[in-house]
């Protein structure tokens, strides 16, 4: 049996199939459980919690429910860098260590 799981707005919070016996048991408390196939992205239930039905969202509805992007700062960003760059980066840390190493001689 195919059931839809939606809150009192009408969001579909999840979706799936069970036995008969566990149709019920799906909704946790301030959900409601109806039979049928939807697609959360598109769809709606209107009248949610009299009989609902399944309705299209508008295309308001489906754009205010898209996440935003996470903004990542730019010194966070992954920043692609090859073979060469890398050893270059490793041959200068290795000369700046050897400098600061370097044992220094009394005046």
């Amino acid at each position: 049996m195919r059931f839809i799981i939606y809150n009192q707005e009408g969001k579909i919070l999840r979706s799936g199939s069970c036995s008969a016996l566990d149709f019920f048991k799906q909704a946790e408390d301030g959900e409601f459980v109806m039979e049928g196939i939807a697609n959360d992205v598109s769809q709606k239930v209107s009248n949610a919690g009299i009989e609902g039905k399944i309705v299209n969202k508008t295309p308001q509805e489906i754009s205010a429910d898209k996440p935003r992007p996470i903004e990542i700062p730019m010194e966070k960003r992954l920043a692609p860098i090859d073979n060469e760059q890398w050893q270059d980066v490793l041959d200068r840390l290795k000369k700046l260590e050897s400098e600061i190493l370097k044992p220094t001689t009394p005046a």
